[in-house]
């Protein structure tokens, strides 16, 4: 696509856009990573490949899926990674991560919108013990059973099913605005299955 264009024209227009969406897309990656080095870094990457594939030609909203497609992608992989590392080393840098990729892997953009949202649901899981939260933890991010939380915590199914019960009554009591599709800031309806789907 490239070849349409005069080089200075072409650099021209990967500049505008470089200068308009840069920063905002930098945001995007820093609010899931947390990390300033790597955000850039993966903002950076991104608008290479938008450079090599001349996509910065295309209309606005295609330039802008495109981008957000490459950071969430990226995003999800350096959590994804994150996890796997932190989930013996630091408890709640490991309860960040989780929340993140389960949020950023289920919706799109919109899930930009919901700052408080995330805050929120962090919030809520640091206030339970921290017997409950393991086991919140490991059987909504980590995806294991009953049975296997039990084995792996060395305590009773039933004790898992108790932590469960309390942690589930606690972050809906807390989570009961988002939940609510009566209240006038409840989210929209991607965002409220998500958390039906967490809680």
């Amino acid at each position: 696509m490239n070849d349409y264009y005069p080089e200075t024209t072409g650099k021209n227009e990967f500049e505008t856009i470089y200068n308009r969406f840069f920063n905002f897309f930098y945001e995007v990656a820093l609010h899931f990573l947390r990390h300033e080095e790597d955000a850039k870094g993966m903002a950076q990457e991104a608008f290479i490949k938008l450079w090599e594939t001349g996509k910065y030609t295309r209309p606005e909203q295609e330039i802008k899926n495109y981008l957000f497609i490459i950071i969430r992608n990226q995003c999800l992989n350096s959590l994804r990674n994150r996890k796997k590392n932190q989930r013996n080393d630091d408890g709640q840098d490991f309860l960040l991560s989780s929340i993140n990729y389960r949020l950023l892997n289920e919706t799109g953009e919109d899930i930009l919108l919901y700052q408080e949202l995330f805050d929120k649901i962090q919030i809520a899981i640091s206030h339970l013990t921290p017997q409950c939260k393991e086991v919140f933890s490991l059987s909504r991010f980590d995806e294991l059973s009953n049975k296997e939380i039990a084995s792996k915590l060395n305590i009773s199914v039933k004790a898992v099913e108790a932590n469960i019960t309390r942690a589930l009554k606690s972050l809906r009591e807390e989570l009961a605005d988002y939940l609510s599709a009566k209240e006038n800031k409840s989210p929209n309806k991607q965002i409220r299955s998500i958390l039906i789907s967490l809680l």
